[in-house]
């Protein structure tokens, strides 16, 4: 992209973000502390960047990096974190786990679970930790479902809101592509982490990323924005699922009376 576009993109990033924010503070008021899970990576980045710049009324701001110890440079990564967060004015912890895979468990989500079980631990009710997943993941994660043969449930993917602990879990960037944050750290000349395993296509995510996604795109233009949208209506579908199910037990448990 030239400089134009790169920062008619930036401009589409912070828009995007600030709608997604005024949406989840109002649905959940009693927030007060924002915490971005800062990997250090491309998109955490560039959430931290926009978020560090915005400062939110009434809201404070800080940067947690989680460090799963798997690489000899997993040090230098929490203190490249620290640096880029000081750097923007915003204080970012480091926690440290370990995590093992249970037998016919992948690596990739017994770190996950891992990851979101310390950091459920650390949220109160005032607390909503964001993280960077934006739409292109969201299509990867919608082709994952599909080919693990989810129904409704699954499709949804990633929801934008969530429990996590006695706090939130927020994806305000779901909205946004890999492409338009890409643009967004050319625009302010950020630096980032490449971690080695993004381009590791023995995992799953990353082999439809690298080898699956170019090909639909190239068919497809937009194959990533309606997948994205699939998700959406599929959370949609399930949510009046469940709605019509508790309505069904409502009328025969008497409105929640006994037998």
């Amino acid at each position: 992209m030239n400089d134009t576009a790169c920062a008619t993109a930036a401009g589409t990033v912070e828009r995007t973000l600030v709608a997604a924010l005024s949406r989840l503070c109002a649905a959940w008021p009693q927030t007060r502390r924002l915490t971005v899970g800062f990997s250090g990576g491309l998109d955490s980045t560039v959430l931290l960047h926009v978020l560090a710049h915005l400062r939110p009324a009434g809201l404070q701001l800080d940067a947690l990096h989680v460090d799963h110890g798997w690489r000899p440079e997993s040090a230098d990564w929490a203190r490249h974190c620290i640096a880029r967060a000081t750097a923007l004015g915003v204080g970012c912890r480091v926690l440290r786990i370990e995590a093992r895979a249970a037998p016919g468990e992948s690596p990739e989500a017994a770190a996950r679970t891992a990851r979101y079980a310390a950091l459920g631990a650390r949220l109160d009710a005032g607390n909503a930790l964001l993280t960077a997943q934006h739409a292109d993941d969201q299509a990867e994660t919608v082709l994952l479902m599909l080919l693990r043969g989810a129904g409704p449930k699954g499709l949804a993917a990633m929801p934008e809101d969530a429990a996590l602990g006695s706090g939130r879990l927020w994806r305000p960037l779901l909205g946004v592509s890999r492409a338009a944050l890409q643009a967004y750290a050319t625009h302010y000349r950020l630096d980032w982490l490449d971690d080695p395993a993004n381009t590791d296509t023995d995992y799953d995510r990353v082999f439809l990323r690298e080898r699956l996604m170019p090909v639909l795109a190239g068919r497809f233009p937009a194959a990533a924005r309606t997948l994205a949208r699939s998700a959406r209506l599929s959370a949609e579908a399930q949510a009046a699922v469940e709605t019509l199910a508790a309505q069904d037990l409502d009328g025969l448990t008497g409105g929640g009376a006994g037998p």
